[in-house]
């Protein structure tokens, strides 16, 4: 199975991608796999993401000015993905795209999918977003939310979750408690914990990472039957070790 299969992705839909423990190498192979079906992809970010290059994206722009970027991007013929941001940072980050450019670019219908990172996570297999995380454009019509199952009975700390201690503070746990699978439920469940500001007409999938061996896929089905419940549409499990990433895909 496709990840676009997997994610029941349409074309011309807009995807942001939030979380942590894959949400990189989903993005790019993510568009990979829409290219090599003859799309025309835009991948870009609303923070930072390092430097996109080949064989990542064929084509990257650094944008100032949105009408001069829509007039570049139609004169690119299908199949192609492009990377886009609005400049770099000092450490050579590519800088994200305003929110209020992707309502145009959806509508122009330039692009046949727009792939968005919309949260960092400093290589942690769990994030807790901080109060201005993460940044999903409003119109975005599915909205994926990344874990790695390689958490699961690690200590809630800075080693493994990015932005430990407001987990703790959310959840009124102590630092360095082991994160089960009650845990990551209860992150969810939170108004404030990974599943905050998703806009209202996006739908909601959760994607469990890192699932590498028979175990991990148990775990992560044992946790995506468990999430079905808290209003997410279906969740994919995978582990990009191998050449089929999808491991199991559990919907209502």
């Amino acid at each position: 199975m496709t990840l676009k299969e997997a994610l029941g992705l349409n074309r011309g839909e807009m995807v942001a991608l939030i979380g942590a423990g894959g949400k990189t190498t989903t993005l790019y192979s993510l568009a990979h796999e829409l290219w090599e079906q003859g799309e025309k992809v835009l991948v870009t970010t609303t923070t930072k993401i390092f430097k996109p290059a080949k064989p990542h994206v064929h084509r990257l722009f650094l944008a100032q000015d949105l009408e001069a970027l829509l007039r570049e991007l139609g004169k690119i013929e299908n199949p192609v993905v492009v990377g886009v941001g609005q400049g770099m940072d000092d450490s050579g980050k590519l800088l994200g795209l305003s929110p209020e450019w992707f309502n145009t670019l959806k509508r122009k219908g330039m692009m046949d999918s727009i792939l968005i990172e919309a949260d960092g996570a400093a290589s942690r297999p769990l994030k807790i977003p901080a109060e201005h995380e993460p940044v999903i454009p409003e119109g975005c019509d599915l909205t994926v939310w990344v874990m790695g199952i390689k958490v699961l009975g690690r200590p809630l700390t800075t080693d493994w979750v990015h932005r430990a201690e407001r987990g703790a503070a959310l959840l009124g746990v102590e630092l360095g408690a082991p994160v089960t699978e009650d845990v990551i439920l209860n992150l969810v469940r939170n108004p404030a914990g990974c599943l905050r500001g998703i806009p209202p007409k996006s739908r909601k999938l959760a994607l469990i990472n890192q699932a590498d061996s028979p175990e991990e896929v148990r775990q992560a089905s044992a946790l995506g039957h468990a999430l079905l419940q808290l209003g997410l549409e279906r969740v994919v499990i995978t582990s990009y070790l191998g050449t089929d990433a999808v491991k199991e895909v559990i919907a209502k």
